[in-house]
C-alpha cells in the first residue's frame, strides 16, 4: 500500500491533479547522441510526492511515451483508480515545421501507438484525438513560437485546433500565464469557448504539484470528463529562473552519476561515450547549460512581450467603438504579478465566498448612500 498521507475530502469537493509530470521515462529528444533523459525521477516516487502534496489523481505525461504510467501501474496496482495514463506528444505544423507539445490523457497502448504514428502532423493528430474523444491540451502555447507566422495567424490557428490550453506551467517565464489568459479573452471575444488548465511540468520531485487543475469527479474518468467540458479551475506558482537553472544542473549531474554507477550505461555505444566525454567540460567549466538556459529565457520573455502587445491590438480591433450599442467596458490589460498560492475552493460552499464578500462590501456602502439621500431631501 502507499505510504503517502491521504487527503480526505467530501465527494462533492473539487479534486486536484497536476496535469504535467515527467519521470525517468522521458527521453531528451535533442540529446539523443548523449542518450540523456529529461527527468531522472522514479514513477512511484512521483506518485508518492503528488499524493503527499494533496493531489487526488496522478497523471504521468512523459515525452512520447506511456512507459512511466505502465511502470507506475505495475509498481502500485492498488493505486490504479487514481492514475491517469497520459503522454506529452511532440508534433509539428506541416507548413512551418514549428514543434508544439500536446498532452493527451486517458490513452491505452493501442491509442498510444496511433498517436505516435500520426504525430508528425498536428492536424492529423488532433483529428484522431477528437474522433477518439481523448482529452488533449496544448502545453505552453508560446514556448516554441518564434514568429514563424504572424501572431494573429498563429493564435487563430491554435484556437481553431485546440479547446484546452495550459495557462499554468511552473517552469515558464514571467508573463506566460498572462499571455495565455489574454489569448483566452480574445477567444471569448470571437465567441469561442476555451478552457485553461495547469500542470507543474515537474522534471524533479521537489516541484511536483506546484501547479494543478481542480475539477469535480469521483473517479478519474469523471474528473477528465469535467475538464473536457471546461468545468475546472487551475492554480499555478512559477518556479523562477534560479530554481529552473538548478534543475538543469541536477539533470546533468544525474546523467553523469548514472554513467558512473552503471544503470546509465545500458545501450551506450562508443559514439555515445565520446559525446558524453566531449560534453562534460562544456557542462561544467564552460557553463554551456547555463548559457543555453539563459538564452532560452531571454527569447521566451521577448516573444511573450511582443505577443501580448499583438493580442492587445487584436482585442482593441474587435472592440466596439465607445458609445456604440452593445459596447462594453474594455478589459484591463494583463499585468505581471508574482504568483502566489491563493486560497482554493474545495467545494460548492467555498465558491460562494467571493459573492458573499461582495455583498458585505455593498452592505457597508448602503448607510452612506442612505445618509446622502436624507441630506438631499432636507
Amino acid at each position: 500500500m502507499s505510504d503517502a498521507p491521504s487527503v480526505s475530502r467530501p465527494d462533492n469537493a473539487l479534486k486536484r491533479c497536476d496535469l504535467h509530470l515527467h519521470t525517468r521515462h522521458s527521453r531528451w529528444r535533442r540529446g539523443r547522441v548523449l542518450r540523456a533523459r529529461d527527468s531522472y525521477s522514479d514513477p512511484a516516487e512521483v506518485y508518492e510526492r503528488a499524493k503527499a502534496a494533496g493531489m487526488d489523481f496522478v497523471a504521468i505525461t512523459d515525452h512520447d511515451s506511456i512507459d512511466g504510467c505502465l511502470a507506475l501501474l505495475e509498481a502500485r496496482p492498488e493505486a490504479a483508480p487514481e492514475i491517469i495514463i497520459g503522454e506529452e506528444v511532440e508534433t509539428r505544423f506541416p507548413d512551418t515545421g514549428q514543434w508544439i507539445h500536446v498532452n493527451v490523457f486517458g490513452l491505452d497502448e493501442a491509442a498510444h501507438r496511433e498517436v505516435q504514428r500520426l504525430r508528425p502532423n498536428v492536424h492529423d493528430l488532433v483529428a484522431f484525438l477528437r474522433r477518439r474523444g481523448l482529452l488533449h491540451v496544448l502545453n505552453h502555447p508560446f514556448q516554441s513560437y518564434r514568429f514563424q507566422k504572424r501572431p494573429r495567424a498563429y493564435v487563430e490557428e491554435i484556437l481553431d485546433l485546440f479547446d484546452h490550453f495550459e495557462a499554468g506551467n511552473s517552469t515558464m517565464p514571467p508573463g506566460h500565464t498572462e499571455v495565455a489568459e489574454a489569448m483566452l479573452r480574445y477567444a471569448r471575444a470571437l465567441g469561442l469557448r476555451k478552457t485553461a488548465v495547469a500542470g507543474s511540468d515537474a522534471h524533479v520531485l521537489d516541484h511536483v504539484a506546484s501547479s494543478f487543475t481542480l475539477a469535480p469527479g469521483r473517479t478519474a474518468a469523471e474528473w477528465l470528463a469535467s475538464v473536457a467540458r471546461g468545468d475546472c479551475l487551475c492554480s499555478t506558482a512559477r518556479l523562477g529562473f534560479p530554481r529552473l537553472l538548478a534543475n538543469v544542473y541536477r539533470a546533468v549531474g544525474s546523467y553523469y552519476l548514472e554513467l558512473a554507477s552503471g544503470p546509465g550505461r545500458a545501450g551506450m555505444t562508443p559514439i555515445n561515450y565520446l559525446a558524453a566525454a566531449t560534453f562534460l567540460p562544456g557542462a561544467t567549466v564552460l557553463g554551456i547549460p547555463a548559457l543555453l538556459t539563459c538564452l532560452n529565457e531571454v527569447k521566451q520573455r521577448g516573444v511573450l512581450a511582443l505577443t501580448r502587445r499583438s493580442l492587445g491590438r487584436m482585442a482593441a480591433a474587435r472592440a466596439p467603438a465607445p458609445g456604440a450599442a452593445g459596447a462594453e467596458a474594455p478589459l484591463p490589460p494583463p499585468r505581471e504579478r508574482r504568483p502566489r498560492s491563493p486560497r482554493l475552493p474545495t467545494g460548492p460552499g467555498d465558491r460562494t465566498t467571493c459573492a458573499a464578500s461582495s455583498t458585505c462590501r455593498e452592505g457597508r456602502r448602503r448607510p452612506a448612500e442612505a445618509g446622502r439621500r436624507e441630506r438631499r431631501r432636507a
